[in-house]
């Protein structure tokens, strides 16, 4: 299996497309200059619009953990299975949704949401252009545009980007991404298409560094690549889907989404350099993997009723979601290099190396649940969730038995929100989910094996407070668990024990005057390993990854004088 990947003339074609496009079209920049994530955010816990990003959480980091890899992905609210990143040709954005932000969803996750928007064409015929220098010399060119095909009824977007990106191992990647969206409106209902795709030469391989013993590796000067320039990567992400809003009968409201999403590599590499010893020298290993593919087709149906009734209002939502993935990766081969000092570059030849058949993993999940939320005018909200999921998933690995794994839980949830008075509300969640623990990693024993389901947990609390009508405080505390995977001292990748995230998470955000918006917050993260391995000594109680602390302040400074001109300030 060869995955479409590496089409660099392509991609420069489009470029050429669109800015033939810029020269022969009205061009208008409000579209891209109103991309201002610090003015679009409720809260500080992350918001990206457009280029700009703002917050202490991404779609890939939220509390510790990862709310893609955990499977809480949205786009416009619904279930979306995501194996490769959405572009900004068709991806206007996204917001992380935790504590008090995501009671308003009816399944909130663990770990918190990440709901995409998409970059909706509007009534308005708008072409935006781009180009941007960013450090050690990274190049970016984008261009943008949108038009009317029918008034008021049919509009359609689509624009391209090519970049060239160095990073501070000075390797330069490059790649370009295109992507197009269609929007139909009637009377009772909302269509929407879209389609984007990235391809691009990209990562080459800076050592990863593991010592042999309880000491730390030796220090390595900044910008300095110590790898080999054969061990790049050459690959495609590619989403496409439709969204439909129907209004049915009474006040009931369908919303269905249906997407594919998917990613590729012709051939990757992992270099390690294991068992390094105080003087740096250590064992060096690089392995390569031959052409990789991950796709999945998700999608969710959704019934809502909202009914109100005097200083009551109830919503009902009745949903269904499935994903049926497959993947195939594996297939590897490695090279022994010998020793290596770590931070000193010596070239190698590249090796012939011999790939085996890939593992085919098909992993099928349907999900049924029914969600009911009440707010009481002036006293608070209340919410529950129930859903019942069926898991199954099947991994052959080449010459192996196929090995089988299904699991059906009940998941639920309860959120629940007090107005103390019309400026303090306080708030508490508990919820319960499943998600996919991932493969063994190309450095372990069991290189390729899939991680059985894990079921998580979540609670938190704390509140809200409003100090003007447009600037508020939010703080809280969480506490979420999951399943421990890490290599054992036998370098098999498996089930280690729990981890547990305890945490404070504190958000100011809004205006504090007419000119002047602010977006500040802090984090403080508390993990902890617990178990059999972590009880004997054999595995240290603080796991790697999570920032323990972690604080931003943004301002931005733009009077209504200006005209839309802004200075942004962020530390």
């Amino acid at each position: 299996m060869r995955p479409d990947v590496g089409r660099r003339g392509a991609g420069h074609a489009i470029i050429g497309a669109l800015a033939l496009l810029l020269c022969t079209s009205h061009i208008a920049f409000a579209q891209r200059a109103g991309d201002n994530a610090a003015a679009a955010a409720d809260d500080a816990f992350g918001t990206r619009v457009g280029n700009e990003s703002i917050g202490l959480y991404g779609a890939y980091d939220a509390r510790g953990f990862s709310p893609a890899q955990a499977g809480n992905v949205r786009i416009e609210g619904l279930y979306f299975d995501q194996q490769s990143q959405l572009n900004n040709r068709i991806s206007g954005g996204n917001t992380v949704r935790v504590g008090i932000g995501a009671q308003s969803y009816p399944f909130p996750a663990p770990t918190g949401i990440a709901d995409f928007s998409l970059r909706l064409p509007g009534d308005q015929t708008v072409t935006t252009a781009y180009a941007g220098v960013d450090g050690y010399t990274s190049v970016e060119l984008q261009a943008d545009t949108q038009m009317p095909v029918i008034t008021d009824k049919f509009s359609v977007g689509f624009g391209a980007r090519w970049g060239s990106y160095e990073n501070d191992a000075a390797v330069r990647n490059s790649g370009w991404d295109t992507g197009v969206v269609a929007r139909w409106r009637m009377e009772d209902a909302e269509i929407i298409g879209f389609w984007g795709r990235w391809q691009g030469n990209c990562c080459k391989q800076q050592p990863v560094v593991f010592t042999g013993g309880n000491y730390y590796a030796p220090r390595t000067a900044r910008r300095q690549y110590f790898g080999q320039d054969w061990t790049g990567a050459r690959g495609f992400e590619q989403n496409f889907g439709a969204l439909a809003r129907v209004r049915t009968w009474g006040d009931w409201t369908l919303r269905a989404g249906l997407f594919r999403s998917s990613s590729g590599t012709d051939y990757s590499f992992g270099d390690f350099i294991g068992n390094v010893q105080p003087n740096g020298v250590g064992d060096h290993v690089i392995v390569a993997s031959p052409a990789q593919l991950f796709g999945s087709y998700s999608g969710e149906v959704r019934l809502s009723r909202v009914i109100t009734e005097g200083d009551f209002r109830h919503t009902i939502n009745i949903a269904f979601r499935g994903r049926d993935v497959e993947r195939y990766y594996g297939g590897g081969d490695e090279f022994d290099a010998g020793t290596a000092l770590v931070g000193q570059r010596v070239v190698i030849p590249k090796p012939t190396f011999t790939f085996g058949p890939t593992t085919r993993d098909h992993t099928r999940q349907g999900t049924a649940g029914v969600a009911y939320a009440v707010t009481w005018l002036g006293v608070g909200d209340f919410g529950v969730g129930l859903q019942k999921t069926f898991y199954h998933r099947d991994i052959a690995p080449p010459g192996v038995s196929r090995v089988s794994s299904a699991s059906s839980p009940i998941l639920y949830n309860a959120t629940a929100s007090v107005f103390v008075s019309k400026t303090l509300a306080l708030y508490a969640g508990y919820t319960k989910g499943l998600e996919e623990s991932g493969v063994a990693p190309p450095n372990a024993a069991n290189r390729g094996e899939a991680m059985p389901a894990s079921l998580t947990t979540q609670i938190d609390g704390g509140f809200r407070y409003v100090i003007t009508p447009n600037l508020k405080l939010i703080a809280g505390l969480f506490q979420v668990e999951k399943p421990y995977y890490n290599l054992n001292a036998t370098n098999v990748y498996g089930a280690l024990g729990a981890v547990r995230h305890r945490g404070a998470e504190i958000s100011l955000a809004g205006k504090i005057s007419d000119s002047i918006s602010v977006v500040g917050g802090v984090i403080f993260i508390q993990p902890r390993l617990s178990g059999e391995p972590i009880d004997r000594g054999l595995v240290g109680r603080i796991p790697p990854g999570p920032r323990p602390r972690f604080g931003l302040l943004s301002v931005t400074y733009q009077p209504p004088s200006w005209g839309g001109f802004a200075l942004d300030a962020q530390i």
